[in-house]
């Protein structure tokens, strides 16, 4: 390996570690409650208030996006 590739990795794991540190807060913001406020009411898909499945489709989300940035920080 060069240094140029030595930097671009450095470069690319910097990143992910930044990202893994934000996906926390991006979450919270995801499901602070005047956004949360917009999925209440009536509405329903598949049988279950919007509400159940706005959280546990976020919550679904950052697990795979944290498992998924795990992963590839663990690579390099």
């Amino acid at each position: 390996m060069n240094n140029a590739d030595l930097a671009s990795d450095a470069t690319r794991k910097r990143k992910l570690r930044e990202g893994a540190l934000l996906l926390p807060i991006f979450g919270a913001f995801l499901l602070i409650s005047p956004l949360i406020t917009v999925f209440t009411g009536a509405t329903t898909l598949f049988g279950l208030p919007l509400i159940f499945v706005y959280i546990f489709g976020v919550w679904l989300g950052l697990v795979l996006i944290a498992r998924a940035m795990a992963r590839r920080l663990d690579k390099g």
